[in-house]
């Protein structure tokens, strides 16, 4: 038997086996850059709508309209108020005094690989924002 011809099998299928692993990565980039934007935006207008409102429900109401428009299910989003670890239902709870700093961090489920047969893994991703209520706010 001769051993002509083996190199070039063996390249296909080693190169195929170290770039399977990369083209995951690759494809799985677009959905966590995607999820971190919405988490990002989510605690953005959670904190606002609370310091606008002086109410914590506000922000999370906010929170749950905003979490709909980018097509995300509750159960896949988690929120902490000033300084709570981030959970579903929201934890914790913030002084809504004048020159008080309302904070909110979200976390937003995604799935490490989506395929057409389902998803394979996932982590949460998390976003901070912090928001001054005004010195000068009538809190009345």
């Amino acid at each position: 038997m001769s051993d002509r011809g083996h190199a070039g099998v063996e390249l296909a299928l080693a190169i195929g086996v170290l770039m399977l692993p990369v083209a995951l990565v690759v494809t799985a980039f677009a959905p966590w850059s995607e999820t971190r934007v919405a988490a990002e935006a989510l605690a953005a207008e959670a904190a606002r709508a609370a310091v606008l409102d002086l109410d914590l429900r506000s922000g999370e109401s906010t929170l749950e309209d905003s979490a709909a428009a980018f097509a995300l299910e509750l159960e896949a989003v988690r929120t902490g108020w000033c300084g709570a670890a981030a959970s579903r239902p929201a934890a914790g709870a913030c002084s809504l005094s004048r020159g008080a700093v309302v904070t909110v961090t979200v976390e937003v489920w995604t799935p490490l690989i989506q395929t057409p047969w389902g998803n394979i893994g996932g982590l949460w991703v998390s976003a901070n924002h912090a928001e001054p209520i005004d010195l000068y706010r009538s809190l009345g």
